[in-house]
């Protein structure tokens, strides 16, 4: 201790120190990204027409904006053999300052243009009355909703919001199920001519919000996943939160060849109504009958090989709170495929075997993505919230791992006896693995986050 003795030169655990360093735990592998290939038809010209005038071009985000406003166009219109509608509701999450903004003033602006404004729903939802007032006078819509996670605080949130908020998320997991038939109104104590039931035949509500990542997944609770509320949505996240800017934007003039697309499937593809009032009203005795779109033999054969595949991953996940997600993925990519097909080929419209491929590998992408995401972010209360900010310092750490004591400086929002028994139960579930790291001085502990599976 004095210094007289002498030291030996190699350290008697180096033989050690140097295999842990050498074999570190599995790093956390990200959920794969959709490989983003922008479809034909109106579809990819609406994209990218929003990706030329975009100042920072966002092509993930400008791809649900259209799906949900051309759904929102095929609405009473197309349908499936099965009676599935093009009623979509889609997430979008990017930071501020991303350009998440930019497809919403593009659509605004193509719908005006087109003389097709009526479809579009307002900026905001007051109440889940107001939100079936507006339906019923359009009975086809789009709601594009900007600081989206804002407003699931007020609509989500049973405990502390009023009801007239939290009826506008029971009226939307409604809707989207009822697009195929009758949505029967609220019975009112009072039938005044005020108060009078509201029947809504075959609506079409597709609703398309915007947030910041950080702020959507503060407002969902565990309850959100497991009654279906969040599992009716499709979450899509931008790959480039800040792209670069594009210069050559300026003041923009839509083609004249969308816009009379965009009419087309407005009408229907041009078809000729049994009657001149069908379709036009919200009234169940006034006749909707939208065209089948019909499926090839391979668009079908992908769908039955998903449905096999999706019933394991439900026996799989029996118990969790992933098995409305994961049942709503074939569900979804048909809604999606029939969207696709229309765009393509609005007169004589035909789902193929490339659309539903496309489809199935964009919302099953996007659900294992928003299963891995509940899983890191969503929490209840202080405890579970405070493990999941550990586990996100450990996981940003990336495949080296973090130190523990660069871990400590990072979680002072926690205690040293909450946080060690944090990492000790995410050790012993196999969520995070240790190691020892040889440093100049001495050996240190290293943290590292292993992977995460969906189930």
């Amino acid at each position: 201790l004095d210094g007289t003795v002498a030291q030996d030169a190699v350290h008697p655990a180096a033989g050690l120190l140097a295999k842990l360093e050498a074999t570190p735990a599995e790093p956390v592998p990200p959920v794969q990204p959709f490989d983003l290939d922008i479809p034909g038809g109106v579809l990819g010209d609406m994209v990218g027409y929003m990706l030329a005038t975009a100042r920072r071009p966002q092509p993930e985000l400008s791809l649900g904006a259209s799906l949900c406003a051309i759904g929102a166009l095929m609405g009473r219109k197309y349908r499936t053999e099965s009676n599935l509608r093009s009623n979509l509701y889609i997430i979008a999450l990017a930071d501020s300052g991303s350009g998440k903004n930019h497809s919403r003033e593009i659509i605004n602006e193509l719908f005006f243009e087109a003389g097709l404004a009526q479809y579009l729903g307002g900026n905001k939802i007051a109440s889940g009355a107001g939100l079936l007032t507006a339906l019923h006078r359009q009975p086809a819509m789009l709601l594009q909703i900007d600081e989206f996670g804002m407003f699931l605080e007020g609509i989500a949130d049973r405990r502390r919001s009023p009801r007239h908020l939290t009826e506008i998320l029971d009226n939307m997991t409604e809707l989207f199920t009822s697009a195929g038939g009758v949505f029967l109104g609220a019975e009112y104590a009072n039938r005044d001519g005020k108060n009078e039931r509201r029947d809504i035949n075959q609506p079409c509500l597709c609703v398309y919000g915007t947030t910041a990542p950080t702020r959507f997944w503060n407002a969902l609770q565990s309850a959100n996943v497991v009654d279906g509320s969040l599992a009716r949505f499709i979450v899509l996240a931008t790959s480039n939160e800040y792209p670069d800017e594009n210069d050559g934007t300026g003041i923009r003039t839509a083609p004249a060849a969308l816009l009379e697309r965009l009419k087309l499937i407005a009408q229907g593809g041009g078809h000729a109504p049994a009657g001149n009032l069908t379709g036009l009203t919200a009234d169940p005795t006034t006749a909707v009958d939208p065209m089948v779109v019909p499926m090839d033999a391979q668009a079908k054969a992908a769908f039955r090989d998903l449905s096999v595949h999706i019933t394991e991953r439900l026996r799989e996940a029996r118990g969790t709170a992933f098995t409305p997600i994961l049942a709503r993925i074939g569900e979804n990519a048909a809604k999606v495929a029939l969207i696709r097909a229309v765009a393509i080929d609005p007169v004589a419209p035909v789902i193929r075997g490339d659309d539903a491929d496309w489809a199935i590998r964009f919302v099953g992408t996007c659900a294992d993505r928003t299963m891995a995401d509940i899983d890191r972010h969503v929490a209840d209360n202080d405890i579970e919230r405070n493990h999941k900010r550990i586990m996100e310092i450990i996981r940003s750490a990336g495949p080296a791992g973090i130190t523990k004591s660069d871990l400590i400086g990072r979680s002072r929002f926690v205690d040293k006896r909450p946080r060690d028994e944090i990492l000790t139960t995410r050790a012993e579930a196999g969520m995070v693995a240790t190691a020892m790291k040889a440093t100049a001085t001495k050996p240190v502990m290293v943290y590292m986050a292993c992977e995460w599976r969906a189930p």
